[in-house]
C-alpha cells in the first residue's frame, strides 16, 4: 500500500514541479500584458500665462501678460474591440479649462505592444484627427514598460513635437504607500507639428500688412513708410516693395518643456506629474524678405527714406527672434495621485500573483510531495533480499 501511495506522490510532485516550470515559461508571458479594460482619469491643476492676445495673436506689452487658472482632465481608456493577442489600442481624451472657459477636447489613439507597453507602428494610431496618423514606434506613452528600470532611459512620447523625449531616472521615493521611480525629460525650441497648430487654430503664416498694428507699436509705421516710398522710389523698386509687403511669411512654432514624473516600476503606471513647465513660442521665417534688401539698400542714403529703412532693418532681426505665445505649469491633483497609487498596488498584486506566488506555490508543493513520496517509498529491506 505504501508503495502505491509513494508512486502517486512522486508522480504528483513531478507534475507540480513541471507545472511551475511551464507556468514561468508560458503562462507568465501570456498573462502579464496590457489589460483590455483600462479606464483611467487623471486630473491636473496649474496656471496659463498668455504673452499674446488669445483672440487675435497680437503681442501683449511686457508686464500685461494674461494669467488664468488651468484645469486639465485626462481620460485614458482601452478600445477593447480593437485589441488582439499582441496589440492594444488606447484612447486618450484631454479636456482643458482655462480661466473657467472649456476648450475643445483633444483626442489621441495609441497602439501598444501588450507585453512591453511600447508603441508600435499602426495605421489606427492618430493625434487630434483620425486623418493625422502617427508612427510612435519605439516610444512609450501613456504608460512606461512593465518592470521599469532605473538603469535605462526611455523615449516618452510628446505629441506637440511628434517625437519621443529621453526620460532619465532621477531617484526613487515613497508616495502613497508605494515606491516610485522619478524620471525627468526636457526639450528646448523643438519645432511643433502642423496638426497641433491647426488644432489650436493658430495661423501658419502672416504678411507685413497683417502685422501693421504690431509693427506700429514697435515704432515702425508701415503706412507712412509706404507713402514715403511712393514719393522716392522708382516704379520698379516700389513694385518690389509692395510685393514684399503682401507676401506670405511662414510662422514656425517651437516647444520647450521641463517635466518630472513619478512611475510605479512594477506596472509602468505614471502615478504623479509633480513638475511640468511648458512653453509655446513662435518665430517668423523672414528668409523671403532677403530679396528686398538690394532694393532698400539703394535708398539707405536718402535723406527722407533712409532713416525709415534703417529703422525697419533693425526691426527685422528682432522680428525674426522667437517670442512666447503662452506658457503653462501644472501638477497632478492629490486625488489623482491617490487613485493612481491604488491602481498601481492592484496591478502589482496581480503581477506578483501570476509571476511569483502561483509558480512558487506549485514548486514548493511539488517538492514536498516528491520528498514525502521518496521517503515513504524508502521503507525496510525485505527479508529475502537480506538472506541473499
Amino acid at each position: 500500500m505504501k508503495g502505491a501511495i509513494s508512486k502517486v506522490m512522486i508522480v504528483l510532485g513531478i507534475i507540480f514541479i513541471l507545472g511551475a516550470i511551464l507556468w514561468w515559461a508560458i503562462a507568465v508571458n501570456a498573462m502579464i500584458k496590457l489589460p483590455s479594460d483600462v479606464d483611467v482619469e487623471n486630473t491636473y491643476e496649474g496656471e496659463v500665462t498668455w504673452y499674446v492676445n488669445p483672440t487675435d495673436q497680437t503681442p501683449l506689452p511686457e508686464g500685461q501678460e494674461m494669467k488664468v487658472p488651468l484645469e486639465v482632465t485626462q481620460r485614458i481608456t482601452a478600445l477593447e474591440d480593437e485589441f488582439d493577442s499582441s496589440t492594444g489600442l488606447i484612447k486618450e481624451t484631454v479636456n482643458l479649462s482655462m480661466g473657467g472657459l472649456q476648450q475643445p477636447a483633444s483626442e489621441f489613439v495609441y497602439a501598444l505592444d501588450r507585453k512591453t507597453m511600447e508603441n508600435v507602428k499602426d495605421d489606427r494610431a492618430y493625434a487630434w484627427d483620425t486623418r493625422n496618423t502617427v508612427d510612435r514606434e519605439g516610444s512609450y506613452y501613456p504608460f512606461f514598460t512593465f518592470d521599469t528600470s532605473k538603469d535605462e532611459t526611455y523615449s516618452f512620447w510628446k505629441s506637440e513635437i511628434g517625437e519621443g523625449l529621453e526620460a532619465e531616472y532621477v531617484d526613487e521615493q515613497e508616495k502613497e504607500g508605494i515606491t516610485v521611480y522619478n524620471f525627468k525629460m526636457s526639450c528646448e525650441d523643438k519645432p511643433v507639428v502642423d496638426a497641433y497648430v491647426e488644432n489650436m487654430g493658430f495661423p501658419s503664416e502672416t504678411t507685413v500688412e497683417e502685422m501693421k498694428s504690431s509693427l506700429k507699436a514697435m515704432g515702425v509705421d508701415m503706412d507712412a513708410l509706404a507713402a514715403l516710398a511712393a514719393q522716392v522710389m522708382v516704379a520698379e523698386d516700389l513694385q518690389a516693395l509692395n510685393a514684399a509687403l503682401q507676401a506670405k511669411i511662414p510662422i514656425e512654432y517651437l516647444w520647450s518643456m521641463e517635466q518630472e514624473i513619478s512611475v510605479d516600476p512594477k506596472t509602468g503606471i505614471p502615478v504623479d506629474v509633480y513638475k511640468s513647465a511648458e512653453t509655446l513660442s513662435m518665430r517668423l521665417d523672414l528668409s523671403g524678405m532677403s530679396q528686398l534688401q538690394p532694393v532698400l539698400a539703394k535708398y539707405a542714403g536718402d535723406a527722407r527714406l533712409g532713416p525709415a529703412i534703417a529703422q525697419l532693418a533693425g526691426l527685422q532681426s528682432q522680428m525674426g527672434e522667437a517670442r512666447k505665445v503662452f506658457s503653462y505649469e501644472y501638477v497632478s491633483t492629490q486625488d489623482s495621485i491617490k487613485v493612481n497609487a491604488e491602481d498601481a498596488k492592484d496591478g502589482a498584486g496581480e503581477i506578483n500573483l501570476i509571476k511569483v506566488y502561483i509558480p512558487w506555490a506549485m514548486l514548493i508543493v511539488g517538492a514536498l510531495l516528491l520528498i514525502i513520496g521518496l521517503l515513504i517509498g524508502g521503507g525496510p529491506v525485505p527479508e529475502q533480499a537480506e538472506e541473499e
